[in-house]
């Protein structure tokens, strides 16, 4: 995606990450979609251009610890399992020491397919900071979510195809083939009034 592509995608949702003086509650961004559809890149763009936020990823604290998936470790996905857990307790303890502790803006890069899921990081964040609606500058955090829409299903296929022609990182190393993909697609729950940003996938 091209630096123009990057900063119009930031454009999108920039105004809703801005605390004010009269709403001084942190910020956590909650992207959701399917992969390939420019959550990572939407995070990165947000952190870039905002370095008040921290960006947590599963994927990121995976490449960290243990390398690319099928290149500095092997392709199974047995292991890849076991690393995602790891990297998962690690995600929530860093989430909540950087909320509850430090009052970080966050933007936390992952999928989010399930409402189950959604609701749940935001009751943490309730949780962790107090109640998480309504304005002030006291105790609780603002949540921003972006879900990427899918358009169009061989839209969002032929973008996990393209991002396989491209090097291996540790956002695109694990190989999601077109039976993966149905999976995903099939068991992807779309955010209906959660206040929800919409950005279409194209």
């Amino acid at each position: 995606m091209s630096e123009a592509q990057q900063q119009a995608l930031f454009d999108r949702v920039s105004d809703a990450l801005r605390r004010t003086e009269d709403d001084t509650r942190p910020i956590v961004l909650m992207t959701c979609g399917l992969a390939g559809s420019g959550k990572s890149t939407l995070a990165k763009a947000v952190t870039a251009r905002l370095p008040n936020f921290t960006r947590l990823s599963v994927d990121e604290i995976i490449h960290s610890k243990h390398g690319v998936y099928g290149v500095d470790y092997p392709a199974d996905m047995a292991l890849y399992q076991a690393y995602m857990d790891e990297a998962g307790q690690i995600f929530d303890d860093l989430f909540a020491t950087y909320l509850r502790d430090e009052r970080r803006d966050l933007v936390l890069d992952r999928s989010f397919y399930a409402k189950e899921d959604r609701d749940d990081f935001r009751a943490r964040v309730e949780a962790l900071v107090g109640g998480s609606g309504g304005g002030g500058g006291g105790g609780g955090a603002r949540v921003v979510l972006v879900f990427f829409r899918p358009t169009d299903k061989e839209v969002s296929w032929r973008r996990i195809v393209e991002r396989k022609k491209e090097s291996k990182t540790a956002n695109n190393a694990l190989e999601i083939d077109r039976q993966l993909f149905e999976m995903y697609w099939a068991g992807f729950e779309d955010p209906v009034g959660e206040g929800e940003i919409v950005i279409d996938v194209v």
